[in-house]
Order: C-alpha cells, then structure tokens, then sequence
C-alpha cells in the first residue's frame, strides 16, 4: 500500500487536475503513473507542513529538495539521483500546470535547475540529420513505413496500433485518425516521401504478411504472423534503427513526436497548425510540449476531422 496518502479536499483537487494535465500533454501512461507518484508524495509534505499549493516559495522548493536526498528509499539507502531529478521535474510540470489554469502568477523554480538531467531526456533528441540517418539505416519498406507512421504523420503509439488500411488514404494523400486521445478524431496530410514508403510497404511487403492470416489482417502494420502490429513491436524496430544509426541510445518511439512538432515549427508552420496535427485539445498543450519558433509558415494546408469518412 502506497504510504502517501493525501487528506485534504484541496490537496486532492490539485492532484486529480494534474493527473489530467499530463496526460493531455501527451506522455506515455508510464510516465503519468510515475509523475502522479512524485506529485502525490509532494502534497502530502506541503500538506504536513500546511504549505498551500498556490503560496509555494523558492525557499520551500529547496527544502524539499533537501528532503528528497535525505529521506530513505524502500529497498534501503537513499533515493537516486535520477529519481529527486525526475521527482523534481514532476513538480515543475506541476507549478507549470498552475499557471496555465492562472492559480499562481510565477513559477517557484524558475530560478531553479533541479529537473535539468531528466527534462533533457524529454527535450527533442532527433535533429533533421538524425532523422535521415534513421531513414538510411532502414533495411526493409516495413521500418521505413514505421518511421513514417511515427515520425511523418506525429502518431501517438495507441494511434499507430489502432491503424487500419482504410485509413491510410494513398490518392489523397492523408491518414484518418479515427480516436486519438480524448476520443478526438483527426485528418493528417502526407508527404509525397511519407507516402511512398507507405506504398511500398503496403504493396510489397505486407501482401506477404497477410498470407499467414493469424489474427486481425485489417490493420495496417502487421507482424510476422499477419496480425495487428503492437506498440511494442513498433518500439522493437525503432529500436534496431536507432542501434544501427548510432543515434543518441535515449531516443524511444515518444520522441519522434517531439522531433516532428519541433522541425514543422522550426520550418514555420504556425503553432496553431502544428496542435492540429498532432491531435491536442488546446494550444497551450502545443506550447508545452514543443519548442516554439517564431517563424511563419509560407504555404498552409490544412484538414478538419470532418473529412473523416465513416
């Protein structure tokens, strides 16, 4: 049984509207349970210590940061390092999340740098070089329609495993989402290179899949035995691209969606474009989970849901 346990009303608010907060910006369930952990343990110290959420201090930051090295971890000794970074990263997100929602005017920590190490691990890791290095290293039209699928269409892994070949639209040159997050559907274009791939694929090698016929053929991607591709197959084939390119070892199937907001924005699409694509409620998510440019977009087109046929 979990030892943190939150009493307040209050306190309990501001945990349930974080737990929402993160999982709208788009990180893995992994990363949400983790971060819900490190937010719960914080309220219970603010409210032992009968600190208001809202009325944290620099000063109070860094006495928990204190607290964290100090304080044991379950299996003995001390927690890591890795772990107060991460821990300290949740509560940052969780300052940022309160302003958002206009509960507090400034940021407690942003003079601090206890989250650096672990947030780096969120930052984009993919440059424009790296992403040709991957497409190079491809061995089969199967990796070059995953990486399209993820890097080129921003697909979150639950929306790559739901992808049907009714989706995947060559003539018009677009992908149907039929439930993203929040059961939001939406309408992605392809780039002629994306499309390609995905042709190649469909009718090279996935004709050969199918004749096994174990499972549900109707997807898009499919494994060995002709069934629908599971997130963790996709992440096993990003994995033996990225070992064979020799790209930064971090790099894991969320970070392609990073990488593709982060380069349409430095390309100057506008940001409100780029939440479009990559299938978020509201353009503060945008803001928050990628690196902003300044930059214009020169030429727009743009899909609606609408489209979407049934």
């Amino acid at each position: 049984m979990d030892k943190f346990i939150i009493y307040s009303k209050e306190y309990r608010h501001h945990y349930d509207r974080f737990t929402r907060y993160v999982y709208a910006i788009g990180y893995s369930p992994a990363s949400c349970k983790t971060f819900r952990t490190s937010i719960r343990e914080f309220l219970c110290w603010l409210e032992v210590k009968n600190i208001q959420a809202d009325r944290v201090t620099e000063s109070q930051i860094r006495s928990y940061y204190n607290y964290q090295q100090e304080r044991p971890a379950r299996n003995g000794g001390v927690l890591s390092e890795g772990r107060v970074a991460l821990n300290m990263y949740a509560i940052k997100l969780f300052f940022q999340e309160l302003i958002e929602c206009d509960l507090i005017a400034v940021h407690p920590m942003s003079n601090l740098e206890y989250a650096a190490d672990y947030k780096r691990t969120r930052d984009n890791l993919l440059s424009i070089e790296d992403i040709k290095r991957l497409y190079n290293e491809c061995e089969t039209a199967k990796q070059r329609a995953v990486l399209g699928i993820i890097y080129g269409c921003g697909l979150r892994r639950q929306e790559a495993e739901r992808l049907d070949a009714k989706d995947v639209h060559f003539r018009s040159s677009v992908l149907y989402v039929r439930e993203g997050k929040g059961g939001r559907k939406r309408t992605i274009p392809l780039s002629r290179s994306v499309v390609e791939d995905l042709k190649d694929y469909y009718y090279n090698e996935r004709p050969q899949l199918i004749s096994y016929a174990w499972g549900d053929s109707t997807a898009f991607m499919l494994n060995q035995y002709g069934a629908r591709m599971s997130g963790k197959v996709y992440s096993d084939e990003i994995r033996k691209i990225v070992t064979k390119s020799k790209v930064d070892d971090r790099i894991t199937l969320h970070h392609f969606r990073h990488a593709i907001a982060t380069h349409l924005l430095e390309s100057g699409m506008k940001t409100e474009y780029v939440k479009d694509f990559l299938g978020h409620m509201s353009i503060e998510t945008t803001q928050t989970y990628t690196h902003i440019t300044t930059t214009q977009m020169k030429k727009i087109t743009r899909y609606g849901a609408a489209t979407i046929p049934s």
